[in-house]
């Protein structure tokens, strides 16, 4: 199970993709009877990775990254190798938003997070 964004391989726990169709819509008439007319000129996925991190120091941390990406506008890369469950060659996406919680658990270093990425 192999999850890249850029240099960093994420812990990945779960992850989920949506697809959506960029285009127009409209009801037109047609032999007599409405019709539901679309013309679509891509689909467009999002994808939303649930993951956890273990002892790596703030500065090193792919969520510090994703959040200098993130603010600078800049995209990254985004791959994934499931063998035969699901394959995703090199993909540019822009990073939409990452949540993590980081509990107060002495000297552990565990964060959990969220990264949402959308293609670019």
């Amino acid at each position: 199970m192999t999850f890249t964004i850029d240099d960093y391989t994420l812990n990945v726990l779960d992850f989920s993709e949506e697809a959506e169709s960029i285009g127009a819509e409209w009801i037109g008439w047609e032999n007599a009877q409405l019709q539901r007319e679309r013309f679509v000129y891509a689909a467009k996925r999002t994808w939303r990775l649930n993951c956890i991190e273990k002892d790596v120091a703030w500065p090193s941390s792919i969520i510090n990254y994703l959040q200098q990406k993130m603010a600078a506008n800049e995209t990254v890369t985004f791959t994934v190798d499931e063998g035969d469950r699901y394959q995703l060659p090199a993909t540019t996406v822009h990073v939409a938003g990452i949540e993590f919680n980081m509990q107060p658990a002495g000297t552990q270093n565990i964060r959990f997070f969220t990264v949402t990425l959308k293609e670019a």
